[in-house]
């Protein structure tokens, strides 16, 4: 569990931020025995120096090392998809959200199976501010539609799409030099970042640009479920595994990670 620092809190007391462990470690109690979701143990938020989650310890390969070492295949990279939209499928039945997912809050148990973990900003509400920047949805930065009502739920899948692109491409969705650029590329763009468009304008590839659309709107409300992108995956598996993995992108882009590192990159836990 991540101490309580003023900056990334924005504002909420410790008082406040006590109080919303409590209820959302509560929250935690609710999840589902589920593959693709790390065990939740037990919660003490009277500990000192800080309060603390304990989960089911998961061994295995994270994701990021997996990237990194470019060890994927097309299909193994349709199975990690899946994995880890079927958990937060189980996770979002129950109104429960993760709110950071990344590259390293997955891991391969056996070097197989996507199970999520670090549940430290896991809950039923949003904390403004409290993600990291390379997959913050732009509500988790404050900027939602007039009369729309962000959720955790509909956060994750944005990050999800953040992150299918970075599974499949081996590349971070934006680059940025700075935090703040960063997040102004989340925020600013109309739906469909022009990384995804690239993607769109290839017959190879404009499946899966839809199905990354279908994360990445820029409301909410526009975004798909957890369990109706998995549908949309099964659709475009054939044409996912006649393509070599990562998919080409003519942008002139170094693979993974250029610009802001996502792993130092945050303003939530790490």
């Amino acid at each position: 569990m991540p101490e309580y620092d003023h900056t990334a809190a924005r504002s909420v007391s410790e008082a406040d931020f006590l109080r919303l462990f409590r209820e959302e470690a509560g929250a935690l109690l609710s999840l589902p025995d589920h593959p693709n979701i790390a065990r939740f143990v037990t919660f003490d938020a009277g500990a000192r120096p800080k309060p603390i989650l304990v989960m089911e310890l998961i061994e295995g390969i994270r994701c990021d090392k997996l990237l990194d070492a470019r060890g994927l295949t097309s299909r193994t990279a349709v199975a990690l998809l899946d994995g880890i939209l079927a958990g937060l499928e189980a996770m979002h039945a129950v109104g429960v959200g993760h709110l950071d997912i990344k590259p390293t809050n997955v891991i391969l148990r056996g070097g197989r199976e996507p199970v999520l973990v670090d549940f430290g900003l896991a809950g039923r509400h949003i904390r403004p501010g409290c993600a990291t920047g390379c997959y913050g949805a732009p509500e988790i930065w404050g900027v939602v539609p007039p009369g729309v009502t962000a959720t955790p739920l509909t956060a994750d899948i944005y990050s999800f799409g953040c992150l299918a692109y970075e599974i499949l491409t081996g590349r971070t969705l934006f680059d940025a030099p700075t935090e703040v650029a960063l997040i102004t590329a989340h925020v600013t763009h109309d739906g469909l970042p022009a990384p995804v468009k690239r993607l769109a304008d290839d017959p190879r590839t404009a499946d899966i640009a839809a199905f990354m659309y279908a994360c990445l709107r820029h409301s909410p409300r526009d975004r798909a479920t957890a369990s109706s992108l998995r549908e949309m995956l099964l659709r475009i598996t054939g044409q996912l595994a006649d393509l070599r993995w990562p998919l080409p992108l003519d942008d002139g882009r170094a693979v993974r990670h250029h610009g802001v590192s996502p792993r130092k990159s945050r303003t939530g836990n790490s």
